[in-house]
C-alpha cells in the first residue's frame, strides 16, 4: 500500500504539506476551544492530570483569539522550516529542523489522545490528531527513511532540537496572552 503512495506523493510534497496539516489541526482547536471549555466546565474528572491541564490551558490562553495568535506564531515558524527544508535539504542540507517539528507534532497528537482519555470526552484537536497529524507524521517519517534522509544520529539530534523548539513555540502562547486579554 505504501508503494502506491509513491505515485501520488514525494518528499517535497510532504514538506510543503507540513504547514497545511498544522493549520487544519489548529483550526479545529481554535474553533472548538471555547465551547469545549464552557460545555465541560466542572464536569471533568478531578484527577491531578486534568487539573494541571486546565490550569496550563488557562495560563497559556484559553480563548479562540489567544489560540489564534499562538497558532499564527507556530505557523510562521513551521512555514519557515518547511521553506528552508524544501529549498536547501535536497542540495546537501539537513532535515534536522523539519524532523524536530515532526517530533513535536507527533508529541502534540499523542498529548491530545492522552487528554481525551483523561478527560473522558472530546478535547479540541483530537479529530485532526487522529486523522491528519499522526498519519501525516508517520508517512513523512517513512518517506524520510525511504529516501535515505533519516538515520539514527539525525533522530537523536532532532529530539534534542525538539526540546529547544518547545519554548520557542510557547512564545506564541505568551504573545496571545499579551495581545488578547
Amino acid at each position: 500500500m505504501l508503494g502506491i503512495l509513491h505515485q501520488f506523493l514525494d518528499l517535497k510534497t510532504l514538506i510543503w504539506l507540513l504547514p497545511i496539516i498544522f493549520i487544519f489541526h489548529d483550526l479545529e482547536e481554535i474553533i472548538t476551544i471555547e465551547s469545549s471549555m464552557t460545555a465541560h466546565k466542572g464536569n471533568y474528572p478531578k484527577t491531578n492530570f486534568v487539573k494541571l491541564t486546565i490550569r496550563m490551558r488557562e495560563k497559556l490562553g484559553s480563548t479562540a483569539a489567544q489560540l489564534a495568535v499562538s497558532a499564527s506564531w507556530i505557523l510562521l515558524i513551521t512555514s519557515f522550516i518547511a521553506l528552508m527544508t524544501a529549498r536547501f535539504s535536497f542540495n546537501g542540507g539537513s532535515f534536522l529542523l523539519f524532523t524536530a517539528i515532526l517530533n513535536l507534532f507527533i508529541l502534540q497528537a499523542f498529548m491530545h489522545i492522552v487528554q481525551t482519555i483523561m478527560f473522558r470526552g472530546y478535547t479540541p484537536g483530537i479529530l485532526t490528531s487522529l486523522f491528519l497529524l499522526i498519519p501525516y507524521c508517520l508517512l513523512t517519517y517513512y518517506f524520510l527513511a525511504e529516501y535515505g534522509q533519516m538515520d539514527w544520529p539525525l533522530i537523536f539530534t532532532s529530539f534534542l532540537v525538539s526540546l529547544i523548539l518547545i519554548p520557542i513555540n510557547l512564545v506564541g502562547n505568551l504573545l496571545g496572552r499579551y495581545f488578547i486579554r
